[in-house]
């Protein structure tokens, strides 16, 4: 495989751009921002994600038509054909990407939620979902981890499935009912003004008590995004599946810093790195009930932190975002 083939050459399944990318992972082609963009568009529309296709690729090293295969099966063996076309549409321009489910009546956030975010850089949607879907999902991680809700002694295994905090359950019938949820979608698209999103097929967390001898697996104030700047809009995601304390591993963020980063940015030193700065003083945990998501800037410097209660925090991360989504080259 010296030559990369272009987008538009397919196989059985009929997705554009699917054999080029097949390709270029094998042979550890980097391709261009842009293309990286719409690959990770089209997982997540066919419900995949980024971090299990490449592990899959990575470590199974496939033939093209097993890996239509394992594509096709987390279909029921048979993609769409609606699925199919929202994916080549990606590939062809303009981008008609649309979703079924689209909110077109109502809003999730009032003109008091947006004042909110301006000035702080997240906002609460309260009952996102229902809180038999949260027991739903609860019960699907606590099976996923074969650990038991009500017997302490089993929360600390160590296992491949966990990544420090990080939970490797990507698809589920709750999970994907929740990522479905219209409040939340109708959230994200008042926020980015449009309509043609996608959302992020990704990762549960379960971040239990610290003990004598078990210490938060998570890692400090971050951000997910480049810092080079001007920096994209983007706004990122998480549901509460517990009820959460501000002590009970909360998410943290430093409110606002949305609107002076870049300022911040350009008054560093020459040569220091942002990252490594410390912004800890000026973070809040954010306190919230099961089935309420969060939204947040992703120019705010986040985390988890150390849950000092007496029960696990279990959360689903997503978030929704437009297919052809501005990203910086430059990685600060």
């Amino acid at each position: 495989m010296s030559e990369l083939t272009t987008s538009t050459e397919t196989g059985t399944i009929g997705i554009f751009h699917l054999k080029r990318l097949w390709q270029k992972t094998l042979m550890n082609e980097k391709g261009h921002p842009v293309e990286l963009t719409l690959e990770n568009a089209m997982l997540d529309l066919l419900g995949l994600g980024m971090l299990p296709t490449f592990r899959f690729l990575h470590e199974q090293q496939p033939d093209f038509t097993s890996f239509e295969a394992w594509i096709a099966s987390h279909h029921g063996g048979n993609v769409p054909e609606q699925l199919v076309a929202q994916c080549n549409a990606l590939f062809t321009g303009p981008i008609p990407i649309n979703n079924p489910g689209t909110s077109t009546e109502g809003n999730a956030l009032s003109e008091e939620d947006l004042c909110f975010w301006d000035k702080h850089g997240y906002v609460i949607i309260r009952n996102a979902i229902a809180g038999e879907d949260c027991k739903a999902s609860r019960d699907a991680v606590w099976h996923f981890l074969g650990m038991d809700e009500n017997d302490p002694a089993t929360w600390y295994k160590d296992m491949e499935a966990l990544e420090g905090i990080m939970v490797t359950l990507y698809r589920h019938p709750v999970l994907d009912r929740n990522r479905a949820s219209p409040k939340i979608r109708r959230a994200y698209e008042q926020l980015w003004k449009r309509n043609d999103l996608i959302v992020t097929t990704d990762k549960m967390g379960f971040n239990p008590p610290e003990t004598a001898s078990f210490k938060y697996r998570g890692i400090g104030l971050h951000w997910d995004v480049s810092l080079a700047t001007p920096i994209p809009f983007g706004a990122q995601g998480i549901l509460y599946l517990t009820d959460t304390k501000p002590n009970q591993g909360a998410l943290t963020l430093v409110p606002g810093f949305h609107n002076k980063i870049e300022q911040w940015l350009s008054q560093l030193p020459t040569g220091c790195d942002p990252r490594q700065e410390n912004l800890n003083q000026y973070a809040i945990p954010i306190a919230a009930n099961a089935g309420d998501f969060i939204i947040w800037h992703h120019s705010l410097p986040h985390s988890s932190s150390a849950n000092r209660a007496d029960c696990p925090r279990i959360v689903q991360y997503m978030y929704w975002y437009p297919p052809t989504v501005e990203m910086q080259e430059k990685w600060v």
